[in-house]
């Protein structure tokens, strides 16, 4: 009786105990650092909230893009970046992608910010 009454009490012990973790857990989170800047002309826009607005929201969906400001009087986007994340030709793919390819950057100019100081770390 009493073999009854452990066995049953040892397994949801189990259970619930391997469920829960006593460790920390953490999110690693990588920071972007506008570390270069793009400026693109970008062919196909027909407005600024149905296009403009759309294609600068989803700009900054992109990991690696710090900040993006398009404008469709300009027919330009204002690009900054972290070029260890990501490089111009992905976000220029980014754009072409948007809506079934209904824009296409016609041009584009870089311009690196800062050089980003990369040290060996002696683990020794």
């Amino acid at each position: 009786m009493l073999k009854l009454f452990i066995t049953p009490s040892l397994l949801v012990f189990l259970l619930i105990g391997c469920g829960q973790s006593n460790s920390s857990e953490y999110k690693e989170e990588v920071l972007a650092v506008a570390d270069a800047k793009a400026e693109m002309t970008i062919d196909g826009m027909t407005c600024q909230v149905g296009c403009a607005v759309y294609i600068d929201e989803e700009l900054e969906k992109v990991s690696g893009v710090v900040s993006a400001d398009v404008s469709f009087e300009n027919k330009l986007a204002s690009i900054t970046y972290d070029n260890s994340l990501i490089s111009e030709h992905d976000i220029v793919s980014a754009i072409n992608s948007l809506k079934d390819s209904a824009y296409s950057v016609a041009s584009v100019d870089v311009e690196i910010l800062k050089a980003v100081e990369k040290k060996k770390i002696d683990t020794h």
